[in-house]
């Protein structure tokens, strides 16, 4: 019996050592020469979107997007999105019905589904220092303006 508990303990316990305990600082300069080769990227490529992994922990990551375009909608079953505006102004459209749904077959991306946009959804505009939480399971799609670049941070949340 104590051999169960003290294996018990240990299997709970694993996860919790294995997380980085260091802090993980990214600089103003670091984000901003960051943001500078994204931008460059999104403006090169047909989709205008560019994006960078600046932690990943598992079960929470964060990336720095740069949009020139309008992209797809999207709907992530595992993770929540928290997104910071850094620049520019996005029109974030949630809930409604996604057009077009179907499965994001990128690597690393199980349960998240992609459509073309969404109908009848929830329309919000947000600016640079606006704040947003989009729980799990809620279509979502970000819209920029022609002729516009918005950068954002999105921490996405298991």
């Amino acid at each position: 019996m104590l051999r169960s508990i003290i294996l018990s303990l240990s299997l709970c316990a694993a996860p919790l050592l294995a997380q980085n305990t260091e802090p993980s600082p990214h600089t103003t300069a670091d984000l901003q020469q960051r943001e500078a080769k994204l931008i460059e990227t999104a403006k090169t490529v047909p989709t205008g979107f560019a994006v960078a992994t600046l932690d990943d922990y598992g079960n929470d990551y964060t990336l720095l997007v740069v949009r020139t375009h309008t992209g797809d909608a999207e709907r992530h079953q595992f993770f929540a999105d928290q997104i910071v505006i850094n620049k520019g102004t996005i029109t974030l459209v949630t809930g409604g019905t996604m057009q077009g749904e179907h499965s994001n077959n990128g690597s690393g991306r199980p349960g998240e589904t992609l459509g073309s946009g969404i109908e009848g959804g929830k329309e919000v505009v947000l600016h640079a220092g606006d704040i947003v939480h989009i729980p799990a399971g809620i279509p979502h799609w970000v819209k920029v303006a022609p002729g516009t670049t918005t950068t954002y941070l999105v921490f996405k949340e298991k």
